[in-house]
């Protein structure tokens, strides 16, 4: 498969991708409104969109990581990273809450079984 016949990443990912980020460059220099979703692993190397391999970048940021390699990988990796300890401050079941709300923002409550 080519770079030109890859298939769009799918939406649900892209968002998870950006909440992850903040809706912004994840660069923590930086911190641009996100507009690109980068492969940190090459796309035509990997041949897959993956969570773990996919950060939020800007437009100017993903340009110098992938195409000037001005931003090395390892720092790339090193941001990933620190977003997953940054977001790792919620547990599951306020992720749940969390999604729960995202996903019908028009309802006020949410009834969760007893014991949870």
């Amino acid at each position: 498969m080519s770079d030109q016949s890859r298939p769009v990443i799918p939406a649900a990912l892209k968002r998870a991708v950006l909440e992850e980020a903040g809706y912004m460059c994840a660069i923590p220099t930086c911190r641009y409104t996100t507009t690109e979703i980068a492969h940190i692993e090459p796309w035509a190397k990997v041949q897959e969109h993956t969570f773990e391999n996919l950060i939020a970048l800007c437009l100017n940021c993903h340009t110098r990581f992938d195409q000037k390699k001005d931003i090395p990988k390892a720092s790339v990796l090193r941001f990933k990273a620190n977003l997953s300890v940054i977001n790792a401050r919620f547990g599951p079941m306020e992720r749940q809450v969390l999604e729960a709300a995202a996903d019908r923002p028009e309802q006020e409550s949410f009834r969760y079984p007893r014991g949870m």
